[in-house]
């Protein structure tokens, strides 16, 4: 069984020290801009053949500036590090960021990452046994910024970077062989682009109702210092509804399209947070089309559970995303609520593919 460790943090093991905390308070500065403000924060301990051991640290810090009004979402900054006993380190923050009653968005992410990543090949149909794994090491940056327009809908800028840099591809292997642009010696993404978000959700963290639609364009931008030339599409549609009491179905639908000489550490692919189940990166080429379904339920006190299925396809075109071969996965899940008041979960999910299975260890729902 092999289970992929990436920016979310899944892992094999993941065990707690100690106790997880809390602190709630007022941050008062010399302007008092922050209010409600909630850490919650947890060492972490995993084990993967491909790391060794491996340790770090995950914190959750949720807070409203002092102008919004008490029914306004929370803002949100997370932080997670970690090493491992075969030299590899990925310090990452995502943040999302609400003020003036909404009506401004900034999301994005910090992150460094020196690791390594599965691959199979290209297409669909890549075979199981060609699996091999090649490190690479870039720092990341991710902003964009909305404003809303009309009720629910934002519209607004993004930029997307990363440098890659120390590619360690194995000698003789796949990857080596293939013709994927950007194999010799890494490169610099560096896309700049348009988006828009029609968000209709009742919570961030857990939602119980509402609709969550992303869209963004981006192209890779010359001026900027990319390494490549090519541009790309995505539209991620999610769907929440209460069913009774406190159960929830979830649904995500995505879509994506990259155009001619998309790097290969670019690519959509098969095995993220939306299709649990597969070997993280297992299929992957230029398109994505994928439909994943939730079904959340409460057991006792803090504790839920899931299951859910996915199924998707990867195509080196839009228009072969109609006509290609579909995979399928499923699996179950368990939650914990350690945030009451912003409903924040650690889940523990574990998806089955045709290969195999993956178990998931995280922090957030997954979709």
């Amino acid at each position: 069984m092999r289970c992929p460790f990436l920016s979310s943090l899944s892992l094999i093991v993941l065990l707690f020290c100690n106790t997880i905390f809390s602190q709630k308070d007022t941050i008062v500065t010399k302007e008092n801009l922050i209010k409600d403000f909630d850490l919650t924060a947890l060492p972490v301990l995993f084990y993967l053949p491909e790391t060794g051991l491996g340790y770090g640290a995950l914190g959750i810090a949720t807070f409203k500036f002092n102008a919004e009004p008490e029914l306004s979402r929370p803002s949100s900054a997370q932080l997670a590090i970690s090493y491992t006993t075969k030299n590899q380190l990925l310090i990452f923050a995502p943040y999302e960021l609400y003020w003036d009653n909404e009506k401004w968005r900034i999301v994005g992410e910090l992150g460094f990452y020196k690791y390594f990543y599965n691959f199979y090949g290209v297409g669909i149909n890549s075979l199981e046994e060609d699996f091999e794994i090649y490190e690479v090491t870039f720092p990341r940056f991710r902003f964009s910024i909305l404003r809303e327009v009309l009720p629910n809908i934002s519209l607004g800028i993004g930029y997307e970077l990363d440098i890659f840099s120390n590619l360690g591809v194995t000698e003789g292997g796949i990857l080596e062989a293939s013709d994927v642009i950007g194999k010799d010696g890494g490169g610099t993404v560096s896309n700049i682009g348009i988006q828009a978000f029609y968000d209709s959700r009742d919570h961030i963290f857990y939602p119980t109702k509402g609709f969550f639609i992303q869209g963004g364009f981006f192209t890779a931008a010359e001026f900027l210092g990319s390494s490549f030339s090519y541009s790309k599409f995505s539209l991620d549609n999610r769907f929440y509804q209460k069913i009774k009491g406190r159960q929830v179905l979830a649904t995500n639908l995505f879509v994506a399209n990259n155009g001619e000489g998309t790097p290969f550490y670019d690519f959509n692919r098969l095995g993220s947070n939306r299709t649990r189940g597969f070997n993280d990166r297992r299929y992957q080429d230029n398109a994505e089309l994928s439909f994943a379904t939730e079904y959340r339920f409460p057991i006792a006190g803090r504790f839920g559970g899931v299951a859910f299925a996915s199924t998707g396809t990867v195509a080196p075109t839009f228009n072969d995303l109609f006509t290609n071969k579909y995979r399928n996965a499923g699996g179950l899940g368990l939650r914990y609520i350690i945030n009451k008041k912003d409903g924040i979960r650690i889940r523990v999910d574990y998806g089955y593919a045709a290969e195999g299975g993956n178990l998931y260890f995280t922090i957030r729902e997954a979709f």
